[in-house]
């Protein structure tokens, strides 16, 4: 006879009280294996899991940190950019300082061509370097009314090119022939602009000179 059959046998002969106490300890055997190797396992895990709770929240709170800031940066870095590209465009055309003075004449001229307005003399000054550009100016000497003062600053403040108003003075007296009974305003003007051409020194000091 086979051992399973012997076996068989054996708790075959057992009385009802003896199987159901083998079965009792087949049970408790089968429990604990499961409690050792199921239950205890899944339970340290889970123990693991919730411990790292914490370190991963402060992770994840770390990287938002990091991405709400690098978002700041993106925008602020886009803004600088759009900031850049606006005051390049402002910047006077010309390869030259000189290239860029005889543009911003050009862009003076229909300013000044007004029935109000007079030109008596218009001159370029040295340009001079302001950091990474340099900086191109006129002078002009202008005969006009109040009026016509205000709308050539309004025009200068409404372009597209960068320009600026560096120096100003004006004094009253007289009247206009074409526009009676209106005051004659001589101003002296400087207006200025900035340029990416590179600055001449030689030429600078000439022009100073």
């Amino acid at each position: 006879m086979s051992a399973a059959g012997v076996l068989v046998e054996r708790i075959n002969a057992l009385s009802r009280k003896e199987k159901a106490l083998l079965a009792a300890c087949l049970l408790a055997v089968v429990a604990f294996a499961a409690a050792r190797w199921v239950v205890m396992p899944a339970r340290a895990e889970y123990a693991r899991n919730r411990a790292a709770i914490p370190a991963r929240r402060a992770v994840i709170a770390r990287y938002e940190a990091f991405r709400l800031g690098q978002d700041r940066v993106d925008e602020e870095l886009s803004d600088q950019v759009e900031r850049m590209k606006k005051w390049e465009d402002g910047l006077l055309a010309g390869e030259t300082t000189s290239a860029a003075g005889v543009f911003l004449q050009g862009l003076l001229k229909p300013l000044t061509q007004r029935p109000e307005i007079r030109v008596t003399s218009i001159r370029s000054l040295p340009p001079a370097r302001k950091g990474a550009y340099t900086e191109v100016a006129v002078q002009m000497e202008i005969q006009t009314s109040t009026e016509g003062l205000a709308l050539l600053l309004a025009d200068l403040s409404r372009q597209t090119k960068i320009l600026r108003v560096r120096k100003l003075s004006a004094s009253t007296g007289g009247s206009m022939g074409q526009v009676p009974r209106k005051e004659v305003v001589a101003v002296s003007m400087v207006v200025s602009g900035f340029s990416a051409a590179p600055l001449d020194e030689k030429a600078s000091v000439r022009s100073d000179e």
